[in-house]
């Protein structure tokens, strides 16, 4: 009700207050004449006030009584009742009316505190309502979001490592194309081009490109910025809302392998909004890292084999990948060592681990040399948290080959070494491996798996 219904209602009220006892006085006086209080044992007249407590509550109750009792007084003051009120009637009526409206206003107070519960809950049952209608659309664009596009940087790593694998030589055509691919698979960019260095200074038209081939704007301020603090560079969206003229790019990222060359920059001219988060674009700067890092880790890779012949190239090529990945981007890496410490380890062990490996996963098996039991594995993308992980995970497949007890009980220990700024030499170190800058033939005439002449 609004406020002049109320004060109409309220008015009603007291006016009903203080018309019915005086009526109810005046029929008794008509029916009773002189003895309207005492015509009966039962005082019918204090019936009035207390149903007024009632329905009313305390206060309506005691003028009520106030009333009653100040007008049988005054009409036997007025010689019209032979006998005022008795006290011990006016007394017990009155108390009885008071008692009434006592317990109306208590339990009025109950239903006010009921009705406020019900109406919280009600709102609350409201907003919750409207915040699972939310999450249930949320739910439903991420599952079409999830069905045509895997999320997961470690399955587009290893896109890219197939991809790298013909990416020697430079980049061609036919690599930038399927890198935009990914790219547009992985992190939704909608148009994008891929510009190459070509005699020192970028080319106009892309190399590759998603969407509509578009020349390069030399004028756009976030491609200006890109290139000179060699990093990339990208409008949040506060930025797009109070900006007049967002420019002709949203994101750009400069191709720079881990040598310092610069090979090119890859310039976003359309994305989704819900694309346009660090997250996102950190995941977009790691695999275009990842990619121009595809000569300079080959040449590495040379290097490093040179100094440990029998280390495998691919697990070679991938830890210097890995960890120039960790120090220009961050993404962090681990290596498992796992070497006997017994001679009675059981080599089946190490056989059941092999099997069960993972896609992205790379394994060195015998890297301490092949009279000592090991394997060395590379978890790229792999933090603390998920090598303990993959270690409970080699725990479960081990008893899945009834090998009770783990590694330990195998004869096997364990470390975890993390990949972060120290050279890949560095690293195998400290995993174990032993490290030789003789020639190779020598290195291996001294490990006794030389030819015999």
């Amino acid at each position: 009700m609004d406020r002049n219904t109320d004060q109409r209602y309220g008015l009603l009220v007291w006016t009903e207050v203080l018309l019915l006892p005086l009526a109810g006085l005046a029929v008794a006086l008509w029916l009773f004449h002189t003895t309207p209080f005492t015509a009966s044992p039962y005082p019918w007249l204090w019936l009035i006030p207390l149903l007024l407590g009632l329905r009313y509550g305390l206060a309506p109750a005691a003028l009520a009584s106030l009333v009653l009792a100040l007008a049988g007084i005054a009409l036997h003051r007025l010689g019209l009742s032979a006998e005022a009120p008795p006290l011990i009637q006016m007394v017990g009526g009155a108390l009885a009316a008071l008692s009434g409206g006592q317990y109306r206003s208590r339990w009025r107070e109950q239903l006010r505190a009921g009705q406020a519960r019900t109406d919280y809950t009600e709102q609350r049952l409201e907003s919750l309502t409207r915040a699972f209608f939310v999450t249930r659309l949320s739910h439903d664009r991420l599952e079409e979001a999830l069905i045509a596009q895997p999320v997961t940087l470690r399955g587009a790593l290893e896109a890219l490592r197939e991809l790298s694998a013909e990416e020697h030589s430079g980049v061609s055509a036919t690599g930038a194309n399927a890198l935009l691919q990914l790219l547009a698979q992985y992190c939704r960019f909608e148009s994008a081009g891929l510009h190459l260095y070509r005699a020192g200074r970028l080319a106009d038209q892309p190399l590759a490109a998603l969407g509509t081939s578009a020349p390069l704007v030399r004028t756009d301020p976030l491609l200006r910025y890109a290139l000179e603090h060699e990093q990339t560079a990208y409008h949040s969206i506060d930025q797009l809302v109070e900006l007049e003229q967002g420019g002709n790019y949203r994101a750009v990222f400069p191709l720079i392998d881990s040598a310092g060359e610069k090979l090119g920059v890859l310039v976003v001219r359309d994305l989704p909004l819900l694309a346009l988060v660090e997250e996102n674009l950190t995941a977009a700067a790691a695999m275009l890292q990842y990619f121009a890092d595809e000569s300079w880790a080959a040449a590495q890779t040379a290097d490093l084999r040179h100094i440990l012949p029998y280390c495998p190239a691919v697990f070679a090529h991938e830890l210097i990948k890995l960890q120039r990945l960790h120090e220009r981007s961050g993404v962090r890496s681990t290596l498992v060592v796992v070497r006997a410490h017994t001679d009675a380890a059981q080599i089946s062990t190490l056989d059941a681990l092999y099997s069960a490996r993972r896609g992205l996963d790379l394994y060195w098996r015998e890297p301490f040399g092949p009279l000592a039991a090991g394997l060395l594995i590379l978890l790229p993308l792999a933090g603390p948290a998920t090598a303990r992980g993959f270690l409970e995970r080699i725990e479960g497949i081990l008893r899945a080959h009834r090998m009770e007890g783990g590694l330990e009980a195998a004869g096997f220990g364990v470390t975890q070494v993390p990949i972060d700024h120290r050279a890949p030499l560095a690293l195998l170190r400290e995993c174990g491996i032993e490290v030789d800058h003789r020639s190779p033939l020598a290195l291996l005439r001294d490990r006794g798996i030389g030819l015999t002449p």
